[in-house]
């Protein structure tokens, strides 16, 4: 009984991922941020669950990228959804995907038949090539998959795009920067508190390949800003001293957004904290 008990803990975890309706220049993030909220828990477990999370979608990303882009000449703005299962083995701390269980819809002025045997034809003929090359080169890989990637803002079906607005010295209106934990992609979340006291915004830093990504929510003074840059670094300095932060952000790009897209931001921040 107890053999069979401790085989049942180490059977394989199966799940399917669907990225649901997107448009294409943002599947990749989808993708990642899909993945790390169905794993959250093995996330709080094991945070060394993250990197391989990190590995995975990185992987599914450049099949994706090769059949979307490459094969059927998808344009950043057409609508596809991703549908793949995949099984997490406890033991091997592997996340393997089912290639053969990979369903892409996209729609554009593409027929279904094309869609289907170009998909067929890159996991039956291609695969092991594109998969080859991604191990040999991940960051490249990558780099091709973020060339086509488009700011989230433009993923929402807003009227008003966003505007380039007045920058400010963050340093002026910023009296600390206080660390709150650690995110389940493996970054960091801290807050940003004004020299009157109050909570101004949240910001975090995220390891994205050999670069760390900064993304930071500020409303102050009726205005409410997002900033967004990458920088090279190990996270563990800003852990050390979150108020680095600060100095990065100042260079970082500054965009004015609508109070409702920052507090959605800010809730989606909150909700990755371990």
């Amino acid at each position: 009984m107890m053999l069979t008990v401790k085989h049942m803990e180490q059977a394989p975890l199966e799940r399917e991922l669907s990225s649901g309706l997107i448009i294409a220049g943002a599947y990749a993030d989808k993708i990642r941020r899909t993945l790390f909220a169905q794993l959250r828990d093995l996330v709080k477990q094991d945070k060394n669950v993250s990197r391989e999370i990190a590995r995975a979608t990185a992987e599914l990303n450049i099949v994706l990228y090769r059949i979307l882009v490459d094969e059927l000449k998808v344009d950043k703005g057409d609508v596809v959804r991703v549908r793949i299962n995949y099984t997490y083995d406890a033991g091997s701390k592997r996340i393997n995907w089912n290639y053969k269980s990979l369903k892409l819809e996209a729609f554009k002025r593409i027929p279904d038949e094309q869609v289907t045997r170009t998909v067929n034809d890159v996991i039956t003929n291609k695969l092991s090539k594109i998969l080859e090359e991604f191990k040999l080169a991940p960051s490249k890989a990558e780099e091709a998959v973020k060339s086509f990637e488009v700011s989230e803002e433009k993923t929402e079906e807003k009227p008003t795009p966003p505007t380039t607005p007045t920058p400010i010295t963050l340093s002026d209106i910023v009296a600390s920067v206080d660390l709150l934990g650690e995110t389940i992609d493996g970054g960091l979340l801290v807050k940003f508190t004004s020299r009157e006291g109050q909570s101004i915004g949240l910001a975090t830093i995220s390891p994205s390949g050999d670069e760390l990504v900064l993304d930071s929510v500020i409303i102050h003074a009726g205005s409410s800003r997002r900033y967004l840059g990458r920088v090279k670094g190990k996270i563990d300095v800003y852990r050390e001293n979150p108020d680095k932060i600060l100095v990065e952000l100042e260079k970082a790009t500054q965009t004015e957004i609508t109070k409702e897209q920052a507090e959605k931001l800010i809730r989606e921040k909150m909700q990755s904290l371990l």
